[in-house]
């Protein structure tokens, strides 16, 4: 069996990846479609993505706000809206 690996994203310790995870589903469904997310949220999604794979792609030049918008087939997901206006969805679990 898989031992838990502990987590640690904006100064939050996680025992595990999966309470990882959970926290990103909890501020996934804390907010509505199109909602700017903010307060401590926003100050934790910043520093998660710092570890996404593709964060250079992912930033741009810059963020200004995450947001929670539709993914495929209806489902929700974390969305940056850059600076220059564009936007990029990006996957939390690539984040973890």
């Amino acid at each position: 069996m898989a031992r838990a690996q502990p987590v640690n994203i904006g100064g939050i310790d996680f025992p595990k990846k999966s309470a990882a995870l959970a926290h990103f589903r909890g501020i996934l469904y804390r907010f509505e479609f199109e909602e700017r997310i903010s307060g401590a949220d926003e100050e934790f999604l910043n520093a998660a993505i710092e570890r996404h794979p593709d964060y250079l792609a992912k930033t741009g030049v810059g963020i200004e706000h995450f947001f929670v918008g539709r993914g495929d087939f209806g489902t929700r997901c974390f969305w940056i809206r850059r600076i220059d206006g564009t936007e990029v969805r990006f996957s939390f679990k690539s984040c973890v």
